[in-house]
């Protein structure tokens, strides 16, 4: 039995670990007979019961931490080995589960392996995500102060838990070469809380002005899933290595979309938007996407000094969208003032989206102390859509048309470093990488100014690692981004961050850890500025080989603001 004692300063928890080592499958000594089918199998489990007290608004704590009260398998592991490695259907086998019973981040892994003939990984992901900026209320138009309800927060929140499962199979053919059998699924499901100008295809002129001013909070259940499936082969020849994968993938999402209150106002505290409910929406859009996959991979050795790496992956989505809404309210009249409308629409779509990636790389080891790396990447990216979109307006103008909608993404990076250890306790790794990112959109041939941009980004970077003595160590980075335009009016145009560890053993059984990140980052002509602050300190000291206990304090800090002007639609 092993006792673990762990207390922080965010959280206090007891933990007990369990040890069990040599202990057969069959519950016995296995006998001289029946040794060779049996495994020798050891474990260790980790439980706790975990105590938290939150003061403030508790959705907040859940978006950083999402830690809560109760009992938690915090760590479960299992192993076992072969005797005499004879067994008919395995040598080995693995199985750890962690954060099981209400933790943000849980996961599972269960590894069986037969030497020189089958390895079989199975694995599962869940994670939670909260993001609520006490922005839930939306005061209807009855309210005596209902701007005082809207335009403090973006109205963009969400509950969403995401599962990720996998089974993989390789098959060892021979020494040299191996086929592979995988499968992954990811699937999404929670609620969004987000926004809607309630604009549609052949809106009148005099309706741009109240679309643009009036986004309207809206309450999103959320659903999608992908699903891949592929094949591949391994193959090894002399210094060299080949992977190839082929399958295919699907995507499915589905989201319906209402408010959150029937006649809410906007989140635009204007006084005119006090004027302007929005008194029933009913919002529905799906897609349906597959893809062929293909992926082929290879490293070698050109020379004694010299490695080439490279890759190439290709997929093409294609597949159906609808959309179908509906939504009636108080709004901009023909002859001016306000007046009642209604608008419905539906829409669909077809949708190709082809991808191509292409990779490489070279890693020349010039000196025993000085490697240089160079890695080259260039993907493009395009979509097109045939949209054919039909919307009836205050149930008498019916406006009827398609649209073909373009997308053109072309990305150039280049990183080089090189790695320099002058001495065995320092590691020095500077760096660059530069980026050109050139997007083109496109709407019935014409060029949207507004979503069309090339830009160019410059990144200089510095690792290092460093241990003048055994019992103290340092390791971080620190790097700058300039990029010559924003994309976006959060798309920052200088970004200077750093990161900082230190690791200092007191004793033998005792240690000290402190971790340091900073993040600045602005865009001056949107007033655009986030800091990042973090720094956390533990500190550890173990008894003996069954006893220890360590503690720490956490300090975050999170800052941005940017002035935003919503474009129509």
């Amino acid at each position: 039995m092993k006792i673990t004692w762990v207390t922080t300063k965010r959280l206090s928890a007891a933990m007990l670990l369990f040890t069990a080592a040599g202990i057969s499958v069959f519950g016995q000594e296995p006998s001289a007979g029946s040794r060779a089918e049996s495994f020798e199998s050891h474990g260790e489990v980790t439980v706790g019961y975990r105590l938290t007290d939150v003061k403030g608004y508790r959705p907040q704590y859940e978006q950083m931490f999402n830690l809560r009260d109760g009992f938690r398998l915090f760590d479960f592991n299992l192993h076992g080995d072969a005797l005499e490695r004879t067994n008919r259907f395995a040598d080995n086998y693995s199985l750890s589960v962690s954060g099981i019973g209400g933790e943000p981040f849980a996961a599972g892994d269960l590894v069986v392996a037969k030497t020189n003939l089958y390895d079989l990984r199975v694995q599962w992901r869940q994670s939670y995500y909260y993001r609520n900026q006490n922005d839930d209320v939306v005061l209807p138009i009855t309210a005596a102060a209902p701007a005082l309800s809207t335009g403090l927060t973006d109205h963009h929140d969400w509950t969403t838990v995401r599962k990720m499962g996998s089974a993989t199979m390789t098959i060892h053919a021979t020494n040299r070469l191996r086929f592979n059998l995988d499968f992954y699924r990811t699937t999404t499901d929670g609620s969004l809380l987000t926004t809607r100008s309630p604009d549609f295809f052949g809106a009148p002129s005099f309706w741009a002005a109240f679309a643009r001013a009036n986004p309207y909070p809206l309450v999103a259940p959320l659903r999608d899933d992908t699903n891949r499936f592929t094949g591949g082969i391994d193959y090894s020849w002399r210094d060299w290595d080949f992977h190839y994968k082929a399958g295919f993938q699907t995507f499915n999402e589905t989201i319906s979309m209402t408010p959150v209150m029937n006649g809410e106002v906007s989140i635009n505290p204007a006084t005119l938007s006090a004027s302007e409910p929005l008194n029933q929406l009913s919002w529905s859009q799906t897609r349906r996407m597959t893809t062929p996959v293909s992926d082929f991979a290879f490293r070698g050795r050109l020379t004694d000094s010299i490695d080439w790496r490279g890759s190439y992956m290709y997929q093409r989505y294609s597949g159906p969208a609808t959309l179908d809404m509906s939504f009636s309210g108080i709004g901009p009249g023909s002859t001016g003032g306000l007046a009642p409308y209604s608008v419905s629409e539906g829409g669909r779509a077809t949708v190709i989206e082809p991808y191509h990636t292409v990779n490489q790389g070279i890693t020349w080891q010039l000196r025993n102390w000085w490697m240089f790396n160079a890695d080259y990447r260039y993907s493009r990216y395009t979509s097109d859509t045939n949209l054919r979109v039909q919307s009836l307006f205050n149930g008498t103008t019916s406006s009827t048309g398609e649209k073909e909608i373009e997308w053109r993404s072309n990305l150039h990076d280049l990183a080089l470093n090189m790695v320099f250890t002058p001495r065995p306790e320092l590691i020095l790794s500077p760096g660059v990488r530069l980026s050109n990112l050139d997007i083109e959109s496109r709407e019935d041939g014409v060029i949207d100014g507004a979503r069309t941009l090339d830009t160019t980004h410059v990144r200089p970077e510095l690792r290092f690692g460093y241990r003048p003595w055994s019992r103290l160590s340092f390791k971080g980075d620190v790097h700058t981004r300039i990029s010559d335009r924003s994309y976006t009016a959060i798309s920052p145009h200088t970004t200077v961050a750093g990161h900082v560890a230190v690791r200092f053993e007191i004793l033998s059984n005792l240690s000290l850890e402190n971790t340091l990140r900073v993040v600045t980052s602005s865009l001056t002509e949107s007033n655009y500025d986030n800091r990042i602050r973090a720094n956390t300190f533990t500190l550890s000291y173990a008894f003996d080989e069954r006893f220890s206990i360590y503690g720490g304090l956490s300090y975050d800090s999170y800052f941005a603001q940017g002035d935003i002007v919503y474009a129509r639609g």
